[in-house]
C-alpha cells in the first residue's frame, strides 16, 4: 500500500494566522527553517520539521492546541520529513491521507 504525502509548507507561506500561531507555539529553534504538513487543514494534529543544528533536524507531531504528541531528531531534513510523515499517518489514520495500492 502506498500513501499520499501531505504537502510541506514553509512558515512564511502559511495561509491563515491561526495555522501560523499553532505552528509558532511548537517551534523551538528556527522560524526560518520551520515547515509544517497536515493531511487536512483544521485537523487535530500536524507535522513540523525545523533545523536544530547543522546536522540535526527536529520533527514533531503537534496538536492544534500546541501539545507536542511525538518528537525526535534526524540527521537530515529529508529523514525528518519521512519520519514525521509516518508518525502523522499513525497519529491520524484518516482514509483521506492514504491511497489504496
Amino acid at each position: 500500500m502506498s500513501y499520499l504525502l501531505p504537502p510541506w509548507r514553509s512558515f512564511r507561506t502559511l495561509d491563515s494566522n491561526n495555522e501560523a500561531a499553532c505552528a509558532s507555539v511548537c517551534c523551538s529553534f528556527s522560524f526560518a527553517t520551520l515547515e509544517i504538513a497536515c493531511c487536512h487543514p483544521g485537523t487535530a494534529s500536524f507535522a513540523l520539521t525545523e533545523q536544530r543544528q547543522i546536522d540535526a533536524w527536529r520533527w514533531a507531531i503537534c496538536s492544534t492546541t500546541g501539545l507536542i504528541l511525538r518528537a525526535g531528531c534526524e540527521p537530515s531534513q529529508t529523514s525528518a520529513r519521512r519520519v514525521a510523515q509516518e508518525a502523522l499517518r499513525l497519529e491520524e489514520p484518516d482514509p483521506a491521507c492514504t491511497q489504496v495500492a
